[in-house]
């Protein structure tokens, strides 16, 4: 079993948790618990990103972090909604990431972050139908990597996969479905914690 089999297989119930609480769907969904939602996904990638940033950078470079980051997308969206410099300063950051000690956690984070991307097109379109007659912006979030998703996700595939075979190592690979265990455990309890719901597709 590849480490990418075993990352779906054995994350799923974790997965599952967090995912059978998703909102983003229903059909009473309003603008402010759309903006809610954000709020809270940002408060959660702020700091993440920032610790992704400093681990797999430069171990990882095949990976292209920098053209990955979703904060900015985030800002976008939350300024169209009526955020400013100054209250996304003030907005609540998640006090309790997935601990992240090296590379393999990093690695396990990133599937999270990257899987969400890839299924957040199905939120989008829904998104799109939902808000067709309200000014919520152009879900810059949902839309992120446009055309490129597939691709995105397969080259992020690789360079896992290239990155495990480089290790060699059966520790490695635990660390690493570890890392995506603890990431969508600690998203789930924020946004749980944050809006009354958790969002998390992959």
């Amino acid at each position: 079993m590849s480490l990418l089999q075993r990352l779906k297989t054995e994350t799923r119930p974790h997965h599952e948790r967090t995912e059978a609480a998703v909102r983003l769907m229903e059909p009473g969904l309003t603008p402010g618990d759309y903006r809610r939602h954000l709020e809270a996904l940002y408060g959660f990638y702020v700091p993440l990103e920032g610790e992704l940033s400093a681990r797999l950078t430069e171990a990882v470079p095949a990976l292209r972090t920098h053209e990955r980051w979703k904060v900015p997308l985030l800002e976008e969206d939350l300024r169209a909604l009526g955020h400013d410099a100054a209250s996304l300063a003030q907005l609540p950051r998640c006090p309790h990431l997935p601990p992240l000690s090296g590379v393999p956690e990093a690695l396990g984070c990133f599937y999270v972050l990257e899987g969400s991307t890839l299924g957040g097109q199905l939120i989008l379109r829904h998104l799109k139908r939902h808000f067709a007659d309200a000014s919520v912006g152009d879900f810059a979030f949902f839309r992120a990597y446009g055309e490129e998703v597939g691709p995105r996700w397969r080259a992020f595939g690789q360079a896992l996969t290239d990155a495990a075979a480089q290790a060699a190592s059966a520790d490695f690979d635990a660390r690493t479905v570890k890392g995506a265990q603890d990431t969508f455990d600690a998203f789930g309890t924020w946004l749980l914690r944050e809006t009354g719901h958790a969002s998390l597709r992959a």
